[in-house]
């Protein structure tokens, strides 16, 4: 029994001593050595959500779209010779190109006179093959046949040389690798003189197709009309195709559509974006959230953090439909007026 009461008062001693030295920490001391210390206790504080209300009622969107050609692609054009001398620039900005075209070309006098050499000997030889046929014609009893023949051999010779001369001559010229649209000359070359390596020109290439991405769920459905403006013009463009795909970098649904002109295309270059606005059907009589005041649980259900009066929040299961645009529509769970947390 002695054992046990001594441990009692120790405890006790203890106990006595620990409130003692806590007091005097508290309350300080005469000398005002170890009064000090002192406990500061911040007042309490809630914890601040940032809300909105579910609503309720009728939910109109629409849908843009940014159109660009189908393939569309820049090219910038240069030369790495400094010493060429410009001797003709055959296109402007805005003008449409083929592949194959030439729209610069610098001096070349001794290519040039050669090819004007050789084609000049073309024509003579095709005058003498119709000249000697001619006089076969009259008089039969003469054979102009190997003159005609020869005729024909130095033409041959000549084509040969023209040939060369030509393939020598694009080191001499800027061509379009692709059709297109000009959009851009250098200012500086109509000084006549260039400088390696500095884009002298530049064309947009792209289909007569035009396309566009998004990851909304609007029905699109081919061979209808749509409109698409410009600046102040307005296009009319029929949907030829809506390809449905999964994005690898996102996992997202999306859908790539194509649209062929029915208006005239005049002035809009492959550089140019269309903006298509597409009114959605109205959704009637729904209740909606923020997309971003739902969640996904661990449980794979979704949910939302609903705010009651007192400030509390509290995770509650809901039911939800389609997302259009920012808003979520919500089939159970929440009530409209409700608060709830959004992220």
């Amino acid at each position: 029994m002695a054992k046990a009461t001594f441990g009692k008062r120790v405890f006790a001693v203890a106990l006595a001593g620990v409130l003692s030295v806590s007091f005097t920490a508290c309350s300080g001391s005469g000398d005002g050595q170890a009064g000090d210390a002192k406990i500061n206790i911040e007042p309490y504080s809630k914890m601040q959500f940032n809300t909105e209300k579910v609503q309720s009622g009728d939910i109109q969107s629409s849908l843009t779209l940014d159109l660009k050609p189908d393939g569309y692609s820049s090219k910038d054009y240069s030369i790495q010779q400094s010493d060429y001398k410009i001797e003709e620039v055959k296109v402007k900005e805005g003008d449409k190109v083929a592949k194959g075209d030439v729209m610069i070309q610098f001096q070349a006098t001794e290519i040039k006179k050669t090819i004007e050499q050789y084609t000049e000997q073309k024509e003579q030889d095709l005058l003498l093959i119709d000249h000697y046929t001619r006089l076969a014609e009259i008089d039969s009893s003469v054979d102009y046949s190997g003159d005609i023949s020869a005729a024909k051999e130095d033409m041959d010779v000549a084509d040969t040389y023209i040939k060369e001369q030509n393939e020598r001559m694009k080191d001499y010229q800027v061509i379009a690798t692709k059709a297109g649209t000009v959009t851009y000359i250098d200012s500086d070359i109509q000084y006549g003189y260039v400088t390696a390596g500095q884009t002298l020109i530049t064309v947009d290439s792209g289909s007569s197709d035009y396309v566009a991405e998004t990851n909304d769920n609007y029905e699109f459905k081919e061979g209808e009309v749509y409109e698409a403006d410009f600046q102040e013009a307005t296009f009319s463009l029929k949907l030829i195709k809506c390809e449905k795909y999964k994005s690898k970098a996102t996992g997202e649904e999306m859908q790539k559509v194509t649209f062929q002109p029915v208006s005239d295309m005049a002035g809009i270059t492959e550089a140019d974006t269309l903006k298509m606005v597409i009114e959605k059907p109205v959704v009637k009589n729904v209740i909606y959230v923020n997309k971003k005041a739902v969640f996904d649980g661990s449980d794979e259900k979704k949910y939302a953090y609903v705010v009651d009066e007192d400030g509390n929040r509290s995770a509650v299961e809901v039911t939800v439909g389609d997302t259009v645009d920012d808003k979520t529509i919500v089939k159970s769970g929440l009530k409209a007026g409700e608060q709830v947390v959004v992220n």
